[in-house]
């Protein structure tokens, strides 16, 4: 096992509703990929995620369908850890941000704040709905955005050009509820001083020049160089943690403010030496995995929140994704354009995990927005799975069947005499698993699946060229052994390599195919990929296709399972919920 510590995140999704697939490929299979391959290269690897139980969409969503919002995030909290699940995203813990470990280490976190002097209190101006008697927190206020015009942004960000904002700025303020014109009112509130820890943001993130994707340091620059607002950190609704603060009781801490602070809480409660270990010590390397509309906040708002803290260690990298949009379109839920992931919670077969996790790996949006299609999905499945990498198992296992009983009857080890090909297959199985493996350490997932899919060519390469059904036809058995042994050698060391990203399959063919002991995600298992694992007499076990060409029919049924959105009025209207479900304290537990 490596020395090196490693602590990798994902974002913490809302729970107002069910994620798409623009949710898990930009957030939580990149982030899933990297742990699988960190832990095979022997990494002390720990991954964490969970849920976004406070903040306003949920409060809203709870109101809108008449349910006590704790029942609301609770069942959606169960759906979310049920559809991760079901994808094979690789957590060791998923919590949620609704727990006692996480009440105590905000509020440490806070009074800790405050003691070191960058909390002020203040009054501010903020929008009150005469018609709800209610101030508005950001996300009931909407109106017109400043920078683009569109009509329909939030008091906090706007979803059209992503630009971050505050409720006083938008045009023709409105309350969200009742649609009635806002009027501004003052209110007391907490900030955090951001501006008083701007010269150790700007240093931390000049460290960060060579390790941050361009575009993700480009947006931590562009916030600096604008200068560093003081934040509120307080709303005036009952849905979250109270402000542990004199004449602050009836109000809550801001989500941005708290939900961060869940990937500290959540290592806690898997285990108190991981919080040590990956919090505390200095020698520890923290990978955030955010999507677009979060890298502000894991950039500059959640670093600078540490660093004004002081006991906890900074992200070593913040790997921001963009978006993913559907044909040319954004997702929408009402419009049905998208891919949904409500089918995901039926317990069948129908869909193949690990081609949806191959494609997707193809259109992660590392550098730029990209776009799912569902011929792309076809050709990869059909081109890359099944014609290269697939073919290259199936070919060479059913020759050593067909030609001698399964069993290989070469020694990889011993001297003999290798031609161009023999070297080219050799060199490959020494030098390509750790090619593969640096593009995986840089967080680079398309490229390593690209080199991954180079590497079953090379294979296929080896098998075609060197012809072991005319070797044999020639009577050159020993040639034909050795041929097949070298490929199945290449065979055993590209499940090891494409494990992070197909681990169903993977497993399949390593396990029950190849005839190889073990479980091919274990830690440590990368140092076999360079290794010689088929050894002479060995035996291979049962052999069947392990990817199936997808039709145009096949296209249509997955495509029609897969564009149903998730209608969650009528998920609670037939779900039997309990919803007397008594608090334990004023703490919401």
């Amino acid at each position: 096992m490596k020395k090196e510590k490693r602590l990798i995140t994902s974002a913490l999704t809302y729970v107002n509703n069910i994620p798409h697939v623009g949710h898990i490929v930009g957030c939580h299979l990149p982030a899933d990929i990297f742990a699988r391959f960190c832990r095979s290269y022997g990494y002390d690897t720990t991954y964490v995620g969970g849920s976004d139980m406070h903040g306003t969409p949920s409060l809203m969503t709870a109101q809108e369908l008449g349910l006590p919002v704790e029942v609301l995030t609770e069942e959606l909290h169960k759906i979310h850890k049920k559809i991760y699940e079901k994808l094979g995203i690789s957590y060791d813990i998923y919590s949620n941000t609704h727990t006692k470990t996480h009440e105590e280490i905000t509020d440490n976190f806070f009074k800790t704040l405050y003691e070191n002097g960058y909390i002020n209190e203040g009054e501010t101006e903020m929008y009150y709905c005469e018609k709800d008697k209610m101030f508005l927190p950001d996300r009931y206020v909407v109106g017109t955005c400043p920078h683009c015009g569109f009509t329909g942004a939030s008091g906090d960000q706007c979803e059209k050009c992503d630009s971050l904002l505050s409720p006083t700025d938008l045009v023709d303020a409105r309350c969200k509820i009742c649609g009635e014109k806002a009027k501004l009112k003052k209110s007391k509130h907490i900030f955090l001083i951001l501006s008083k820890g701007t010269d150790k943001l700007s240093k931390w993130v000049e460290e960060k020049k060579d390790i941050f994707r361009p575009h993700v340091y480009a947006e931590a620059k562009k916030w600096i160089q604008e200068g560093l607002k003081d934040r509120c950190i307080s709303r005036d609704i009952k849905w979250g943690f109270p402000v542990p603060l004199e004449g602050y009781k009836d109000k809550v801490f801001y989500v941005w403010f708290d939900a961060p602070i869940g990937y500290i809480s959540i290592t806690k409660e898997l285990s108190e030496q991981k919080y040590k270990d990956l919090w505390c010590d200095k020698t520890a390397k923290i990978y955030n995995f955010v999507g677009k509309d979060n890298i502000q906040f894991h950039t500059v708002f959640f670093p600078t929140m540490l660093l004004e803290n002081g006991k906890y260690n900074l992200p070593y990298n913040v790997v921001g994704l963009n978006f993913l949009n559907y044909e040319g379109q954004k997702f929408s839920k009402s419009k049905k354009i998208g891919v949904f992931c409500n089918a995901l919670l039926n317990d069948d077969d129908k869909i193949d995990i690990d081609t949806l996790r191959a494609y997707l790996t193809t259109i992660i949006p590392e550098n730029r927005d990209t776009d799912y299609k569902w011929e792309d999905y076809k050709n990869n499945t059909n081109s890359e799975l099944v014609g290269k990498f697939g073919n290259l198992f199936n070919r060479s296992l059913n020759m050593l069947k067909s030609y001698f009983n399964s069993v290989n009857d070469f020694d990889p080890e011993s001297e003999y005499e290798k031609n161009a090909l023999d070297l080219e297959i050799i060199d490959a199985i020494k030098t390509m698993p750790q090619k593969i493996a640096d593009a995986f350490d840089k967080a680079e997932l398309r490229d390593a699946y690209k080199l991954i899919m180079n590497y079953a060519v090379i294979g296929n390469g080896y098998v075609e060229k060197s012809a072991p059904w005319a070797l044999m036809k020639a009577e050159k058995q020993e040639e034909a052994k050795k041929v097949l042994c070298l490929a199945l050698n290449l065979c055993a060391s590209l499940c090891i390599c494409a494990s992070p990203i197909i681990p169903n399959k993977t497993q399949k063919l390593w396990a029950e195919q190849l005839g190889l002991g073990g479980d091919v995600t274990s830690p440590n298992m990368w140092e076999k990929a360079s290794e010689y694992n088929i050894k002479k007499g060995h035996k291979i076990g049962t052999i069947t296709p392990i990817f199936e060409r997808i039709d145009d029919e096949k296209l249509a049924n997955f495509k029609e399972i897969m564009s149903q959105p998730f209608d969650i009025k009528d998920f609670f209207s037939t779900k039997k919920v309990n919803v007397t479900k008594k608090l334990k304290n004023k703490s919401h537990f």
